[in-house]
């Protein structure tokens, strides 16, 4: 009873089995260390059932299969039926020349017999291989001896594959080193699959196809294949030139991609610089398995080179070149209209349906300074005049501008003004009454002093004949500036409208200093209509 009690008490499963051989007797003796090693990255399996770590967390695993790390390394006790058993594991890297990982997997073909080779049997001089599946040796497996084996210098021969041989196999092998017996422990994972043996198959190249190569430059050419599984795989290149084929050295052949029947592989083989005379060759990729071989023809032909960078220059200096012109287009659009209706001026066949030719603008100032101080006169001899005065001399007390141009365009040179002290009748609307003015009058010519822009009515009127100039390509608008300008149009209160602005700076602008300035009146009267309302009366 003590016995069962100390039993059920025991934390670790092994202690207790331990604890039970001391007490019946059946413990025996350890038996002498065993030496393993394993390849750091293959699968490992614990040659024991149960089995623990020394000094570190217990393990109780039933055949424990793992991926071998250098933490794996140490000391480990296994508890058999007989007694216990005691292992010391040591993972390496694969610095064993002979050992290939290529040879830790193998396919096979089921109902054909197939060999699994031991990885890294060369590295031992041993002829005894022991070979288990999962925990259990081979050699002792009903199912595998009843469809036959052979033990064939490392290598296991099973004579009839099966699909029950999906597993994966282990195989000791002996190793002697400083005096101490070593088991190198390998494994191999076998896959077992219905395999139809046919030619692999070329996917690229296609045949006959022409790649464009850069003279003076290495060329890499590519052959990817697919082969069926547990075939052997030949790649190769060739040149053919006049007839006469030479073997290309192959810089590298990988395996790429893995399904389920079939392996991809790609054979490169490197051109170091191309020459003219490689543009007249043929090149060939032959992939050869046991059931036949394929191959694909290409050819090479001289690049045509693009100047990317400088397309891509250009592309981008004209988008930004139209991306900027349409921004300053965008922003500017109002003086580009102006411009345009100033510069490009027509008369329209309406003209007849004209009430004025000219519609005058002006703010008469009290303090308003003489412009000359004796009549006018015309001088025929000495054309210094560009207008025409009657025989009789005009005669004007006090000569401002805004005082003398109604006479000068009306008694002398025949135009029809529109003057809004005259013309305009009181008490009626006044807004209504300038823009209907404006519209029957071919032209509107403002005459600006720091007097106009102070007065509200007379900022309405340039406003109105802006607007005007803008929605008929057949009217005309002349600015005159008088010796009385203001010093600034940004210190005006308020501030003036922003069409009017805009006009002001892009707007052709006479600008009168004296009376006898003859270039202000040729240039003025070159701005007047062409045709005048009073000679479509007469």
């Amino acid at each position: 009873m003590n016995l069962i009690t100390i039993c059920l008490a025991c934390i670790s499963l092994t202690a207790c089995k331990a604890l039970c051989l001391l007490s019946t007797g059946l413990y025996q003796k350890p038996s002498p260390t065993m030496h393993y090693k394993a390849i750091r990255g293959e699968v490992f399996m614990m040659p024991c059932k149960n089995w623990s770590r020394v000094e570190k967390e217990i393990y109780n695993n039933d055949f424990a299969q793992f991926k071998a790390e250098v933490s794996h390394s140490g000391n480990y006790t296994c508890l058999t039926s007989t007694g216990w058993q005691f292992l010391h594991l040591e993972v390496v890297d694969n610095t064993l020349g002979c050992w290939s990982a290529k040879e830790s997997r193998v396919t096979l073909k089921i109902g054909a017999g197939g060999y699994i080779t031991c990885p890294g049997h060369n590295c031992s001089n041993s002829t005894n291989t022991v070979w288990y599946k999962g925990n259990m040796r081979v050699s002792e497996l009903k199912k595998l001896k009843k469809r036959g084996l052979s033990f064939i210098a490392g290598c296991l021969l099973l004579h009839e594959v099966m699909e029950y041989d999906n597993a994966v196999f282990f195989c000791d092998q002996e190793l002697s080193e400083r005096g101490d017996n070593w088991t190198i422990r390998s494994s191999v994972t076998v896959e077992a699959l219905y395999i139809d043996k046919y030619p692999p198959r070329i996917l690229r190249p296609a045949n006959d196809i022409v790649e464009e190569v850069e003279p003076g430059l290495s060329h890499t050419l590519k052959c990817v294949v697919d082969f069926p599984k547990a075939d052997p795989t030949v790649i190769q290149w060739f040149m053919k030139d006049n007839g006469h084929l030479k073997n290309l050295t192959m810089e590298k052949i990988e395996e790429v991609k893995e399904v389920k029947w079939e392996t991809r592989v790609i054979g490169k083989a490197i051109i170091e610089q191309v020459a003219s005379q490689d543009l007249n060759k043929t090149y060939i990729c032959i992939a050869q398995n046991t059931s036949g071989n394929v191959s694909s023809t290409i050819y090479l032909k001289k690049t045509h080179n693009i100047q990317w960078p400088s397309l891509i220059e250009y592309s981008l200096g004209s988008i930004l070149f139209v991306s900027s012109l349409g921004i300053v287009v965008y922003l500017k659009w109002l003086e580009i209209q102006l411009i345009l209706k100033s510069c490009w001026t027509f008369d329209k066949a309406d003209v007849g349906h004209k009430d004025f030719d000219v519609f005058l603008s002006s703010v008469w100032s009290t303090t308003s300074v003489d412009m000359v101080s004796s009549p006018l006169r015309h001088n025929k001899d000495d054309g210094t005049f560009p207008f025409s005065l009657d025989p009789l001399e005009l005669e004007v007390p006090s000569e401002s501008l805004e005082q003398l141009l109604p006479h000068v365009l009306e008694d002398q040179w025949g135009y029809r003004l529109c003057l809004m002290d005259r013309d305009f009748l009181p008490g009626e609307a006044y807004t209504k009454d300038v823009v209907n003015a404006i519209q029957r009058s071919q032209m509107l010519i403002c005459l600006l002093s720091a007097e106009y822009f102070s007065n509200n009515n007379a900022v309405f009127v340039l406003e109105s004949g802006v607007q005007a100039l803008l929605q008929n390509s057949g009217f005309k608008l002349q600015l005159i500036w008088t010796h009385r300008g203001p010093a600034s149009l940004q210190q005006l209160d308020p501030p003036l409208p922003v069409v009017i602005q805009k006009a002001l700076k892009v707007l052709p602008v006479l600008k009168f200093t004296s009376v006898t300035n003859t270039n202000f009146w040729r240039s003025l009267r070159k701005a007047m209509p062409h045709q005048r309302i009073s000679s479509l009366q007469k």
